[in-house]
């Protein structure tokens, strides 16, 4: 260090002459540090944060932090549109003329930018004319932002006929990426304005039967009155608003049907899965509605059936609940081994809800025994050993999860482990308890049934016979300085440019032009380490995770070491960790949150679409995304949700305004943003008293049931490899919770 600072010292006449004559930047054109205050700029823009962004990026362009050319550009091009999206006209085109260097990046993302610009600037027919000319020449870039600004546009500045047939051509280009509610909206619009009367009736029309969820509903109301359809294309709407889980809207249209005695075997089914299994808030009722569906030959009666008999067992008929149940076995014995399973659980469930788990045990055990094909046996058999333990019999449960226990799905394997402990616990066995408890800690590290088993274990006061964990926030990141010591011309220095334009999508095509050069530059392994560096900018954190699981998934058996930490951090990602940082912070939900369940939704993948469907990295439903956006009043199109931005701001949104409804109980704000708050309400209303434990294992579906515990074993196990002790042992006592409340805020109630 002292040889630096004497280092230092010698140069300074020469550095006092170098500032003096004005060629310090010449000889340092693009330090480090120019670099990495662009880039703290750029990470403010890349999460819609435009005046922070602007804010942070002015003092750079404009002369009053000094920063050399190279990094000026980028940094002057992202301020243009930090400012366009300001609605700042003048500033955007100054910023604009100051980013010349970087205008033969990507020529398309320029020309973008020159129509964001131009907006600004109030300019739409020059903006509409550039923007022609960049789909014809560049039709996949950006291409659905790209086609809604265009028919926009096109609407207030083309001929009126002329924009209606263009909007019309785009209506069937995608239902995914363009709001086909808002191009028809806009075509009987302008085919109204020229007098087509006709055309502009019909495709009204077709808003209100396709698109009846449409935010957009209310204009196409003011043509054409729901009185004049006929009872047919009411039924049909309603189908159309269950599909689509406008739940709200279905219960109006199904309503109206009702009332007139209508299509009861239809909408009955629609009514009673939206006040039971939907949004939960009318069990009494739906019992009246299903009654109408479970007809044989209805055409819903199958799956009206099932959820009938789960309705009686939630308004405490289950003696009722029972019979519907047999009968769903007697009628439907044919179907898939699957769904026969699924109904006589669902049987044994409501027995189990009786306050009977004994019975429940000993009816479905004989069942398992004799169908053990085509489903997941095991997932089931543990439900036999659950009942029996619950019944009081504890020798007999132990004997039942047995089987299980060498399963290293922690699903099975460590939640019979768990159990077995719970049981020789109420038998006095506290040594066994303990032994049990401590091989499922030490075989399975940082899952929900080995945090229990943690928990359970310092409680008895052997603490000492846990895996002793080193701080591992102390570890250091791999630095990801992407560019340090690469040379400054050629295909790097491109890249570089293109990393600092806070355009993900401008990154990758850049990449993808420049890597045979990169390769003949850099060679494969250090072009290779560049791109794994550039994972945030390029938004691709699917891509090493994937290696990392493959290559190290069997060290996830072993507890983390600081030896071992990489591993687990390359399987563990901060994820998208621009973005989730930003908004965890102004929505306040723990960081570590929003990976744990980006992970079990989708795998860091962006493009995913669940059977729902939700939408994305956090899998967001339509319906849920569209009120999250109204409340702040963003614009909102589904294709948004494809977009690691908005995904990862609205997702992140929900899941803080979650921890807050159930008072920073992490374990139901969990479980609402996978089966909704209604449900857990309803649960939390019927188990209150009841052991944590207990209560989540009773959850009422497998979907949330599962989703719960995974999500928690993602979550202990950033805490583990991120986070530093002291915060780390705050949140995991929110996660597994010794004592619950039933309580909670009103909103959010979706």
């Amino acid at each position: 260090m002292l040889a630096i600072h004497v280092q230092t010292l010698r140069l300074l006449p020469l550095i006092r002459l170098l500032v003096v004559g004005g060629l310090m930047a010449a000889i340092v054109p693009a330090q480090a540090g120019d670099w990495q205050r662009v880039r703290s700029g750029v990470q403010l823009f890349r999460v819609s944060a435009w005046q922070e962004a602007a804010d942070a990026l002015t003092p750079l362009v404009e002369g009053k932090q000094r920063v050399g050319k190279s990094a000026r550009a980028p940094a002057a091009y992202v301020l243009a549109r930090a400012r366009a999206a300001l609605k700042d006209g003048p500033g955007a085109r100054k910023a604009l003329k100051l980013a010349a260097k970087v205008k033969g990046v990507y020529g398309p993302a320029w020309r973008f930018a020159e129509v964001e610009v131009l907006l600004a600037e109030g300019k739409k027919a020059a903006a509409f004319k550039k923007l022609t000319a960049l789909r014809k020449a560049a039709p996949k870039f950006r291409w659905a932002q790209a086609d809604i600004v265009w028919a926009r546009l096109y609407e207030q500045v083309g001929p009126p006929r002329a924009a209606a047939e263009a909007c019309l051509q785009l209506y069937g280009k995608s239902r995914l990426h363009l709001p086909q509610d808002e191009l028809l909206a806009r075509a009987a619009r302008l085919l109204r304005k020229v007098g087509d009367n006709k055309r502009a009736h019909a495709l009204w029309k077709k808003l209100l039967m396709v698109h009846p969820e449409s935010a957009l509903i209310d204009q196409a109301l003011a043509h054409v009155k729901l009185s004049s359809l006929s009872d047919a294309e009411r039924l049909k709407r309603a189908e159309v608003l269950f599909a689509k889980r406008d739940y709200e809207r279905c219960r109006v249209e199904s309503l109206y049907l009702w009332n007139k005695g209508l299509h009861k075997r239809d909408v009955g089914y629609f009514l009673g899965k939206i006040g039971s299994e939907r949004l939960r808030d009318d069990y009494p009722n739906s019992v009246k509605y299903f009654e109408a569906a479970i007809v044989e030959g209805a055409p819903y009666a199958m799956f009206a059936l099932s959820s009938y008999g789960i309705a009686l067992a939630k308004v405490g008929r289950h003696a009722d609940g029972i019979k519907a149940f047999d009968l769903w076995l007697k009628r439907y014995k044919g179907q898939k081994m699957r769904r026969v399973n699924e109904a006589m659980y669902d049987r044994c469930r409501a027995i189990r809800a009786w306050g009977k788990p004994l019975r429940a045990a000993e009816e479905y055990k004989p069942f398992l025994e004799r169908h053990r094909k085509g489903y997941d046996w095991g997932k089931y058999w543990w439900f036999v050993g659950y009942w029996t333990y619950l019944g009081g019999k504890y020798e007999e449960s132990i004997k039942l999860f047995k089987p299980l226990m060498r399963s290293w799905n922690p699903l099975v394997g460590g939640k019979a482990r768990y159990w077995t402990g719970k049981a020789l616990e109420k038998l006095g066995r506290k040594k066994q308890a303990a032994e049990v408890w401590r091989k499922l800690v030490w075989d399975q590290p940082l899952n929900y049934y080995s945090g229990m088993a943690e928990q359970h274990l310092r409680k008895m006061g052997l603490a000492r016979k846990l895996p002793k964990m080193p701080d591992l926030s102390r570890v250091p990141f791999r630095a990801r300085a992407p560019f340090r010591g690469l040379p400054k011309k050629g295909a790097v220095a491109r890249l570089r440019l293109a990393a600092h334009m806070g355009e993900y999508d401008t990154l990758r095509e850049v990449l993808k032009a420049q890597q045979p050069r990169l390769h003949r530059q850099l060679g494969k392994e250090r072009t290779k380490q560049l791109i794994s560096d550039l994972s945030d900018e390029l938004e691709d954190f699917w891509t090493d995770r994937g290696r990392s699981y493959y290559k190290w998934r069997k060290d996830l058996r072993k507890w983390p070491t600081k030896a071992t930490v990489h591993k687990w951090r390359g399987i563990y990602p901060r994820a998208y960790h621009t973005h989730v940082t930003y908004w965890a912070k102004k929505y306040g939900a723990p960081e570590w949150m929003v990976y744990a369940h980006m992970l079990q939704e989708s795998r860091y993948k962006p493009w995913m679409i669940s059977n729902a469907p939700a939408y994305g990295l956090l899998e967001l439903l339509d319906r849920t995304a569209r009120r999250l956006a109204a409340e702040k009043k963003d614009d909102y199109q589904l294709w948004m949700l494809m977009r690691p931005s908005y995904n990862i701001q609205w997702g992140t949104q929900y899941l803080g305004a979650l921890y807050r409804k159930f008072h920073g109980q992490l374990p139901f704000a969990i479980c609402s943003y996978n089966g909704g708050p209604m449900l857990l309400e309803h649960h939390m209303r019927q188990t209150k008293g009841q052991d944590y434990d207990v209560m989540i294992d009773d959850l009422s579906t497998h979907q949330a049931r599962n989703y719960v515990r995974m999500v928690i074993g993602h979550f202990l196990r950033y805490l583990a490899i991120y986070e530093k002790p002291k915060r780390a042992a705050e949140l995991r006592e929110q996660l597994l919770l010794r004592t619950w409340k039933a309580e909670w805020l009103k909103d959010p109630d979706y």
